[in-house]
């Protein structure tokens, strides 16, 4: 199956792995291909680093899901340049939801997270309290500084607004099985996945519909979702389709 891969600094590229590959067997594919050193590759899938002896299936990463490739500063873009002081001054550009355009902005690695959003409301108007910044799929935490994230200079990251008090529910569409008539339903966008599940259990009970008896988990965009995540999280948006999936996966005969 062929899997796509997103550098911090935006590069894109795809490689052909096994149903069953090791994490590690995974790196020494994309060392072969795209030339990045094993010890300085960092998986992060659905914002989960992932562990060297852990295989696809124990992720469910499936065709044409999108792992992000957090590499060391110094084997991503070779020295990181210093200020006058020592500190390493680094470029980052932030993708808005709300402007086509990125800002970009100059920071320091030591950084804290909280600056840099500063940094991003002076630019975009945006208080700070009313967004979160991803990178490489991780949400940044205010009191973390951006090295801990390796943030290295022209890296990229993502702006996501908070939901307004008060607003109204995200009304998606939830697809029971292929084939079948999708069924709406309606969440807070601040809500984690696992709230979903109370929600299917409901109308399970109302409408009757087909649930695998063992067990499943929620597929959106081609990607199983995390059910300690938010909705937000996940950059759902009102009218997607989520899909209930059997939780075991067998072998094609």
């Amino acid at each position: 199956m062929d899997v796509v891969f997103e550098t911090s600094t935006g590069r894109y590229f795809t490689i052909e792995i096994g149903f069953f590959d090791t994490v590690l067997e995974i790196k020494e594919k994309v060392q072969k291909y795209q030339g990045y050193p094993v010890p300085t590759q960092k998986l992060v899938f659905q914002g989960q680093e992932l562990a060297d002896d852990r295989d696809t299936e124990q992720y469910t990463i499936l065709q044409n899901s999108r792992i992000h490739l957090v590499l060391a500063a110094d084997a991503a873009d070779g020295k990181v340049p210093e200020n006058g002081d020592g500190r390493a001054r680094i470029t980052v550009a932030v993708s808005t939801p709300t402007s086509r355009r990125q800002l970009t902005l100059e920071a320091d690695a030591a950084d804290t997270v909280a600056r840099l959003k500063e940094r991003v409301r002076d630019l975009s108007g945006v208080p700070t309290n009313r967004f979160v910044l991803f990178h490489g799929g991780v949400e940044l935490q205010d009191h973390r500084r951006l090295a801990d994230y390796v943030v290295a200079d022209h890296s990229r990251m993502n702006l996501v607004m908070r939901p307004s008090l008060g607003a109204k529910k995200l009304r998606l569409m939830l697809l029971p099985k292929h084939g079948a008539k999708t069924i709406p339903v309606e969440v807070n966008a601040s809500d984690n996945v696992s709230e979903l599940r109370k929600e299917v259990q409901r109308l399970h009970g109302v409408l009757n519909f087909d649930l695998p008896p063992e067990g499943y988990f929620f597929i959106y965009k081609q990607n199983a979702m995390e059910e300690d995540k938010s909705f937000r999280w996940h950059d759902v948006r009102p009218g997607d389709t989520i899909e209930i999936f059997h939780a075991s996966v067998k072998d094609s005969p």
